[in-house]
């Protein structure tokens, strides 16, 4: 009777082990990947702070080189900084689509400014080829003709970034909610190790009076 009744009691607690154990790899799970989705959600927001400054460099850049066309080593000066400012952006933008992705965002948003950008730069070197350093104005002439085509870029990477943010506090307010679940899952498996103890006590006694 003894060992009956020990096993009944080893095979009760390694049931409940058993249900623990995988309850809470889901949990860590979970953990890991709501970590992993805060982080890249910062980096995302990081990643459009990037594009943002390069645009505004590369805004800069462009003036600078406009006014030094009569110096031709400053003028190759910015004109590569120009570049080097404009690659800075794709890349930024670039790098925010691919962690949008790796977490499974829409990317509709971010396809967009990156489309604009490459469009906003046909518009700066289509206006750069009508540069004529022997003529007086010339820089002046190519810089209206691209004053101003910036703006709207600048204004959506601020929108994008402030959807990101409000999306990710969103994601932050959901923890309370995600530990109110765990906790009741919790509840749950010890509801369910209880009833399953009882049962199997049941069992086990009807088999003692049978014998």
């Amino acid at each position: 009777m003894m060992r009956g009744l020990a096993k009944f009691f080893i095979l009760a607690v390694g049931l409940a082990v058993l249900g623990g154990y995988q309850l809470s790899q889901l949990f860590l799970e979970v953990d890991v990947s709501s970590a992993k989705r805060s982080v890249q959600l910062l980096e995302i927001e990081e990643y459009l702070d990037d594009a943002a400054i390069g645009l505004g460099r590369q805004v800069q850049e462009w003036k600078d080189m406009l006014l030094r066309m009569h110096n031709s080593v400053q003028h190759a000066q910015h004109q590569q900084g120009f570049k080097e400012a404009s690659i800075a952006v794709q890349h930024a933008l670039l790098e925010a689509r691919t962690n949008m992705l790796d977490i499974g965002m829409d990317t509709t948003d971010i396809d967009g400014l990156i489309a604009e950008h490459k469009s906003l730069l046909s518009e700066y070197l289509q206006a750069y080829s009508g540069l004529r350093s022997s003529e007086a104005g010339s820089g002046s002439r190519v810089d209206k003709r691209v004053l101003g085509v910036d703006r709207n870029l600048q204004t959506r990477i601020v929108q994008v970034k402030s959807a990101i943010s409000e999306y990710a506090k969103l994601q932050l307010a959901r923890a309370p909610q995600t530990q109110g679940s765990r906790n009741l899952m919790v509840g749950l498996l010890g509801t369910v190790s209880l009833l399953m103890m009882a049962v199997l006590g049941f069992v086990y006694a009807r088999r003692m009076r049978a014998g």
